[in-house]
């Protein structure tokens, strides 16, 4: 399992375009093969900041997911309007409950 997650930088006049961009791809992506949690959210719509936090059952399913015609239509559109992308994957590994 692995998780995607950072924060991408958008022009604060296109926090609008991209937001309903996300709401009409989201429901779609939650039911992509593999795909466990996907969330994009409007962190500041002042600054343009995105939070992204993803849930993959392997990387091998995120690429499939990266390479579909939504996908690359997203990035086409919104991708050189990003000021800033600082995402990571990350292996996840020995999850438990939180100790509350």
């Amino acid at each position: 399992m692995i998780f995607v997650a950072g924060s991408m930088t958008i022009a604060a006049d296109q926090v609008d375009a991209i937001e309903a961009a996300i709401r009409a791809m989201v429901g779609g992506v939650r039911q992509e093969p593999g795909c466990i949690h996907y969330s994009l959210l409007i962190e500041d719509r002042a600054a343009g900041t995105i939070n992204v936090l993803e849930m993959w059952d392997s990387e091998d399913l995120l690429k499939q997911h990266l390479a579909l015609p939504t996908t690359q239509s997203f990035f086409a559109r919104f991708g050189s309007l990003m000021t800033a992308m600082d995402v990571q994957v990350y292996d996840a590994v020995n999850a438990r409950p939180v100790p509350l």
